[in-house]
Formats: structure tokens, sequence, C-alpha cells
């Protein structure tokens, strides 16, 4: 089931009426285009502007780098990257063995030889952006019907993407919808597909407290890790060779050795995921009844299960670790949101919003003939979606938690498609086409491919169907039950019985002849059949509603910004970002004040099952050998750091800088009143979390014994 009711983002304008002199921090992910209305150096920053960015020369965003779902910064001419422990998680997991478990360890390379490869990771450097709206809408004008109107949409991406990459061979060249059916953006990106690991400290560092501890503060982690970018002697971007060299950026941030002290102004470059702060009233109220804790319970669910069957096998454990670390991190996050929800009363706010909203415009006669149905028509369409939710995301998730299942139904839906056709070289041209799509969902279920996970959870997904209300059942359950088939039986049979319980031989039959592959008669494609002819109906609705919505939220945007008479800075989506304010403390719950530093003395108070801690730190503490790093104010190691700055997921990574520029801290988290930030930020709750710069450099002194890249950083 196509989740785009869940994560359709709807985005304002670029530019705004009024520049940013405020010193206090403002509410904004602010893009690269929006900073040219700043007043940078009234809000605090202490360097030339355009040293900060400047789109016709070298500047500090050619120092910030996307590295996969992150972000990272450039720390020397070799492309040394810092960014997130739990950002390199999972790569230090794929080359931890129980003989060697880099995971729980660590992992430092010495020499450049000694540096692993981070398989699959993907770095990119935004190289440049150019609007390109009137392209993307070109044809639009005079198409009534809303699906075709995006259909025309994404064939206009589509040629434009590949245009530009045949003209930019060395850049990855893609477009960010940056307001909804109106303005579009073509973003350049320099890639980097050699990257390797060069420390990844102890997970009772990287992690220390692990998810006890994770969205809330006081914190004390040392969530930080070191890359290396590397290119082809030729400087253009390679897969991995032992011939390639280090990368060189055109720039790389000062570390300040220093740090910065409460009510400094720091600010922060990066590459923000997802925000919904500008969706309609219907989007929160699916998120906050419906979404948030259905995810919830079933990450939690999974997590339980992962648990279970690895107690006691170191084996599993690692294999298993990165994947339980991402859910449970997501799982605490959601639960943030439900209860930011709550607390701010956000769904009931945002449909008080809109009544005054419908108000205004029923109040002026142009505005009614062209806005009256925008919003009561979104309201309708997400009325739909509320009332199938339950359904919508069970088939979400049978799918996505059994990997068999979904491939089965992937070729199922292929083999239908391909039996409609009528003529062989039909057929032939069809398997050509769609031969790289199947490839490549047969990639991900090979790599995926877990028996007894997913057999538990296809059980857990059948009994969950039997408790769906009247409007929302599962036909396919329900004759099963009116058969009296016992679920665990039949899971049982299909693994038993089934080829794509046997990914080898799927493999070897579709290399084989893909047209056997389609033919096959198999208990789990029937399976999945059946669920198919129930869930496509609803895919095709889906797909009519998001056509119908692109076009309706344009104009809700524009609405709003004539009822508020301003336009709007863009909610995030995965492109470069600034955001700004100061190393700063709050209150989260009456009478409770939460300073904006830890200390090593924290980590210490810590200490029990839950939180590791190694040996050389507690005696580097009761020594107190903090060599040059400590807080002079505090008398201590500054451990994390607190601000006020608006981040989400993605900023995981960004460097955190001075007025001058200089790097400080590492950013890798927030406090649980802020995993709301998505739908809704305030000064008075959202709060972003940093490694402080002082505890890295402190780590990879006393404690790894890095000198080479303490050398590297210029730091003595």
């Amino acid at each position: 089931m196509k989740k785009f009711f869940a994560f359709v983002t709807i985005l304002v304008s670029f530019v705004l009426l009024s520049s940013h002199t405020n010193r206090k921090m403002e509410e904004g992910m602010f893009p690269l285009s929006e900073m040219k209305n700043i007043n940078l150096q009234q809000i605090g920053l202490k360097m030339a502007p355009q040293d900060l960015y400047n789109p016709n020369g070298t500047s500090l965003i050619d120092a910030i780098v996307r590295v996969g779902g992150c972000t990272g910064s450039f720390l020397s001419n070799d492309g040394l990257i810092v960014t997130n422990h739990h950002c390199a998680f999972g790569f230090v997991t794929a080359i931890s063995t129980p003989q060697h478990n880099y995971m729980k360890e660590g992992f430092l390379a010495k020499t450049r030889g000694e540096e692993r490869l981070a398989q699959g990771l993907l770095c990119k450097i935004t190289a440049s952006y150019e609007d390109v709206s009137v392209k993307v809408l070109a044809g639009t004008e005079s198409i009534a019907d809303p699906n075709e109107r995006l259909q025309r949409i994404a064939t206009n991406i589509k040629n434009i993407t590949t245009a530009e990459n045949k003209a930019n061979i060395d850049l990855q060249c893609e477009i960010s919808e940056m307001f909804t059916g109106r303005t579009y953006v073509l973003f350049r990106y320099k890639l980097l597909k050699d990257v390797r690991l060069v420390y990844v400290p102890a997970r009772s560092i990287g992690e220390y407290g692990g998810e006890l501890d994770n969205w809330v503060w006081p914190r004390h982690s040392g969530d930080f890790a070191f890359l290396r970018a590397y290119v082809a002697p030729d400087g253009s971007a390679a897969e991995y060779s032992e011939k390639n060299i280090p990368y060189k950026p055109a720039k790389f941030l000062k570390v300040n050795p220093k740090g910065v002290k409460e009510n400094d102004f720091v600010f922060v470059l990066g590459y923000p995921g997802r925000t919904y702060r500008h969706q309609p009233a219907k989007f929160f109220e699916y998120h906050d009844a419906f979404y948030l804790k259905y995810i919830s319970e079933m990450y939690d669910w999974q997590i339980n299960k992962m648990e279970e069957m690895s107690k006691g096998n170191d084996s599993l454990e690692i294999r298993y670790a990165g994947r339980m670390k991402s859910l449970a991190n997501t799982t605490k996050n959601f639960k943030g949101k439900l209860q930011g929800f709550r607390r701010a009363g956000l769904t009931k706010q945002k449909a008080e919003d809109e009544k005054q909203l419908e108000q205004f415009i029923a109040a002026d006669p142009t505005l009614r003939n062209k806005y009256s149905e925008v919003i009561p028509r979104i309201n309708t369409i997400y009325g739909e979606i509320i009332a199938n939710a339950p359904r919508n995301l069970w088939y979400d998730f049978v799918y996505s938690t059994v990997p068999a299942l979904q491939f089965a139904a992937t070729i199922d839906n292929y083999a239908d498609a391909y039996n409609e056709l009528k003529t062989d070289s039909e057929k032939d041209a069809f398997i050509l086409k769609q031969k790289p799509r199947i490839e490549q969902m047969l990639s991900r279920y090979l790599s995926s491919y877990d028996k007894p996970l997913e057999h538990a959870a296809l059980i857990n997904m059948l009994e969950q169907a039997q408790g769906l209300d009247a409007q929302n059942r599962i036909q396919t359950i329900d004759a099963m039950m009116d058969k009296k088939i016992n679920f665990i039986k039949f899971t049982d049979e299909l693994f038993t019985k089934s080829i794509f319980c046997s990914p080898e031989k799927v493999k070897a039959l579709y290399e084989k002849d893909v047209k056997k592959l389609f033919a096959i008669k198999d208990p789990m494609k029937t399976f999945a059949s059946s669920l198919n002819q129930e869930m496509n109906p609803d895919d095709e609705k889906d797909r009519k509603r998001e056509s119908e919505l692109n076009l309706l939220m344009a104009k809700y945007v524009d609405a709003k910004s004539i009822w508020k008479q301003k336009q709007f800075i863009p909610d995030a989506n995965g492109t470069l970002r600034f955001t700004y304010g100061s190393v700063k403390g709050y209150t989260p719950n009456d009478g409770e004040y939460n300073k904006p530093f830890t200390t090593l003395t924290g980590v210490i108070e810590k200490e029990s099952a839950e939180f590791e801690l190694l040996a050389v730190i507690k005696e580097l503490h009761k020594t107190r050998d903090y060599g040059s790093f400590m807080h002079p104010d505090l008398n201590d190691l500054p451990v994390n750091i607190l601000y006020n700055l608006d981040t989400t997921g993605g900023n995981s990574g960004s460097p955190v800088m001075n007025a001058y520029g200089d790097l400080i801290g590492v950013n890798f988290d927030r406090a649980y009143t802020a995993t709301i930030n998505d739908y809704a930020w305030n000064e008075t709750y959202s709060r972003s979390v940093a490694v402080d710069i002082r505890y890295v450099l402190w780590v990879l002194q006393k404690v790894a014994k890095a000198d080479n890249l303490l050398k590297e950083m210029n730091v003595n």
C-alpha cells in the first residue's frame, strides 16, 4: 500500500516578505536561496556572510556533506568526515564478527591502509541548484484532470533529470518539490562512492545508555564517528579501489578545541529530512490518531521478537543490532511525538486555525470564488484516508515485515501485467523495461530475507487482522477464518513449500528464465495474489487522492499566505538548510530546569548495568586527566550541549558551529519534548543535542590514542 498520505510533504515558498534581523531564534530550516534575506551579522554571525554561503565561490557550504540519510562535514584536506556514531553504526556492524566485534569494542584505523569500506554508503555534496518550476509545470495549465496533471509533472521531472544527468555525468541531478504543485528546484550533487571507516568509538561511548537514554536530556553520549571519502586518481567519483586517493574538498571546517559557553551564538548546516508543519488539520489527525501509534507498536513488536531470537547468540545479536537500533530510535521518537500532540493540542489547534481561514475566505467574494471548496474537499479526502487507515496500515506492514511475501506479491503483479500483453514482441519489451526494477526488488529480498523472523511476523499479522473493525476487514483473512484455517499451520506450510522461502532458488529461476518465475504455481504467490486483488484497487484510489491533493494543497497554501499576509519557510525535504540560535537550557516540565551542558562526572554517575563504562574512562576521570579540554566555568570535561536550533531527522551528524564558523560540536539528537518538531516548533520546548567537540577530541586523545587524527585536524 502506497503511504502517500503519511509522507506527502506540502512545502511553501522560498521568499519571505521581510528580512530576518532579530537575534532571537526563529522557527525555520532556511534553504540556501533564503539566506540572502537573513541579516546574518545582526543575528550573531561574526564572519563575512559570503564566507558562510557564496553561490559564486567557495564557502562553508562546501564543507557540508550528506552521509547516507545523515549529515557530515569535512575536517581536513584529505577527505576526513565527522558524523554520528549512529550514522556509521550499520557499517561497522557489517564488518563485525564474534571474533572481531568492532560494533562493541570500536574500530580505529591507525593508517590509511587499515581503513575499511563502508559498504553501500553514498555521500553527496550540493554543487548547485536552479529553479525549474516553469519547465516542470510546462503543459499543465490546460489540464483539468488532477491525475493527468500529476502524470505530466512526473514526466517533465523525469525528462529534465534525464537530460541534466546526461549533461553532468559526474553529478547526480534530482528535483525537489519546494511548493506543492508550483515550485520545483533542481539540485546537482557531487557523489562520493568510496567512503571508508576511520574511527568508530566503542558502543559504550557512542551509544552510552542505549535506548534508555535516547531522546532525553541530560544526555552523556559520545555519538560521533570519523569516515574518509575517496575518489579516482583523476578526482572523479569511483567505486572502491585500492588505487583511489583521498577526496580533496573545496572547503573543510576548522576545529575549535575551546568550544562554547552558555548563551553563545551557534548555527547548523545540514540535510534535515521531513517536516509536516504546513499540512492540513486532517493530516495531523491521521498521524495523531493512527499512524504514529500503529508504527510505534509494530516496531516494538519487531524489537521484542529480535531480542528474544538473538538472546545468547552473538551472530544474531550482531546481525540484528543495526535494525533494532533504528527501530528503537523511531518508536521512541514517535511516542514523543504523540506526547507532543497531546501536550500542545496540535490537532485541535490546527483545526481551529483552519476554521478561521475558512471564515476569512468566506468574507471576501473573490477569495470565496477561488478557495471556498479547498478545505472542505481536503477534509473529505482525508476523511476517506482515516476511515480505512487500519486496513491500509496493515497492508503496508504485512509486506514490509515479510519480504518473501512482498517479493511474491511483486512477481504476481508483474505476471498479471505480462499476461495481459498479446504479442511476443510486447512481452519481450515489457521484460526488458521492467527488469531493472525487478532486479532491485530481488536484491532487497535476497539481502533482507530472514525465515524465522518472517515466519513469526506473518503469524502476528494474520492474528492482528482478526481484530480489524467491520469497514476494514481483509477478505482473504476472513475467508481463512471461515474455513477455520489455523494461522500457525498455514504459515508453517507456506514457509515449507514455497520457493519464495528459498531465496537462492528464486534467484536461480529468475536468472534462468523470468517468464517461468511469472508462471510459477506457488502457495506464497497464491496468497500474495489474493491480497493484491484486494489491495490494488485501494492503491488506485490512493493515486487519485494524491493527484487531487497535489492541486488542492497549492491552493491551500496560497489562501493561507493571503490570510497571514506572508509566505513561509518551506518544510524540510532532505535538501541543505541553515538554522541558528544559542546554547541554552530550558524547562521541560513545571518546576524542572535543565542546564545546557553535561559533563564527564555525569557519565561516571550514570554507570550501571544499562550504562556500561570503559575502565580507561573511569581512571581518567579519577585522575582528572582532561588534557586541555576542560570547560573553565564547569571545572569539568563537557560531554553534550543543548541549544534551541530548529533541527529534525537528517540533521544527525550536522556540524554545530560558533559565530566564526568553527566546529564546536556534532549534532545527534533532540530532547524528548522536541520530537514534535516535525509538526510544530516552539522555542520554549524545542531543544537539540550535540556532542561537545571537547569530548570528541578528549576521546580521540586519551581513550583511542588517535593522535594521527588530531594531527590531521591541526589540533595540538
